[in-house]
């Protein structure tokens, strides 16, 4: 575990952590400066321990939202108002140019957004007063909520995503990972919430339609290509399926597989499968059934995933690893609530404030001194990494 105190660089101001890898840890600010609203992208160096400015921006209009995706030497930047319009923004990492700036308007008011590469962002519109009734038109056409676009900033064409499947889902349902330097898409397509679900398989005998949860794999540079050539159809793998009876759920990811949940109604069976993307091999990592008293705690997008029973007894709080963790420890309830564990060993919990207006709270936890830390301020976790702010 690697703990990175930034507490002193963050004395007393509003930031929001938005990538970290070895070297650097990216950050935003927003702040009121003169009487304007000015926008800060900023870079921590893990090594000298200084911070450097990597540009920013006056938000003439006070309600621009920003929305950061950090790749490997450049930043995409989005900021919107919820309006038709939205300005995409891509900035060198190494000097803050900004290598790409365009205004961009779509029909609708602007739902969500999502860089799926270095140079695509797919884009969400929904419906607005001046468009009401043409999108309840494509509603009843297509069952979308929303209008696709993919951007493409090499070409600057904005292309209609004719793909249903892409344009119901939603920048929620799609998750990126990288296995063996190919990039995929892993495209998240639950039938409805785990509860209305198990309602519909008990009326079963009512129900005539195919009611299913699909995850699909797609590769990237493929999906890419076949939304920006118009087509309806993209080349998909099903990876895991289940029909009225029975639940699938994506969980997490790391290096080589994707882990999803698998339910089955009737028995209430439930295990922890994983999908190797590199070999295609499919492998149930764990049994959750667990001793009565225990919950089990989900981790979703940790690299890697894992997976820990927790029971808390109001003085005791056990964990148990069992996926992608050997973790086999006690600590005190006073200590916080459970967040997760690094390396077997350091357990992150968090603690509600005193009052409205303290500051967060937080610990670790060394389960081989028994001994721990705590933090007034925030912390944010990427792996093995542990950032307090």
């Amino acid at each position: 575990m690697t703990v990175v105190d930034i507490r002193n660089v963050f004395n007393e101001r509003n930031i929001e952590i938005f990538h970290t890898d070895k070297s650097f840890i990216y950050y935003s600010e927003e702040k009121n400066d003169n009487g304007k609203n000015e926008l800060y992208i900023l870079e921590y160096d893990r090594k000298t321990k200084r911070e450097r400015l990597i540009t920013n921006y006056t938000l003439e209009d006070p309600t621009f939202v920003e929305h950061i995706f950090a790749f490997e030497e450049n930043i995409l930047l989005v900021l919107e108002n919820g309006k038709n319009s939205l300005w995409l923004i891509e900035l060198s990492k190494k000097d803050g140019t900004e290598l790409n700036r365009r205004k961009i308007v779509c029909t609708g008011a602007f739902r969500s957004c999502l860089a799926l590469d270095e140079s695509h962002m797919l884009i969400y519109m929904g419906p607005d007063e001046a468009n009401k009734e043409m999108f309840e038109q494509y509603r009843s056409i297509t069952g979308c909520e929303c209008l696709c676009y993919l951007y493409d900033l090499q070409t600057n064409v904005k292309h209609f995503v004719k793909n249903q499947l892409i344009a119901r889902l939603g920048t929620a349902n799609i998750k990126l990972m990288t296995v063996q330097g190919i990039k995929y898409a892993i495209l998240l397509d639950p039938f409805a919430d785990e509860d209305i679900k198990r309602g519909y398989y008990e009326e079963q005998r009512w129900i005539n339609v195919d009611i299913r949860d699909n995850i699909w794999l797609c590769n990237l540079s493929e999906l890419i290509s076949e939304l920006e050539s118009d087509g309806e159809n993209i080349t998909k793998k099903c990876i895991a399926s289940a029909d009225i009876k029975a639940l699938a759920r994506y969980m997490g990811t790391d290096d080589e597989k994707m882990y999803f949940r698998a339910k089955e109604f009737r028995t209430g069976q439930e295990k922890i499968c994983s999908y190797n993307v590199f070999t295609g091999a499919l492998k149930i990592e764990a049994d959750l059934s667990v001793s009565e008293g225990s919950r089990i705690f989900y981790i979703l997008e940790e690299r890697p995933f894992s997976l820990f029973a927790v029971e808390d007894d109001k003085m005791t709080v056990s964990v148990k690893g069992l996926v992608n963790s050997q973790a086999d420890i006690r600590y005190k309830s006073s200590v916080g609530r459970f967040v997760t564990c690094i390396d077997n060993r350091y357990v992150v919990t968090r603690k509600s404030p005193k009052n409205v207006n303290s500051a967060p709270m937080c610990a670790i936890y060394d389960s081989e001194t028994r001994m721990y830390e705590e933090y007034e301020c925030s912390c944010y976790l990427s792996g093995d990494t542990v950032v307090l702010y």
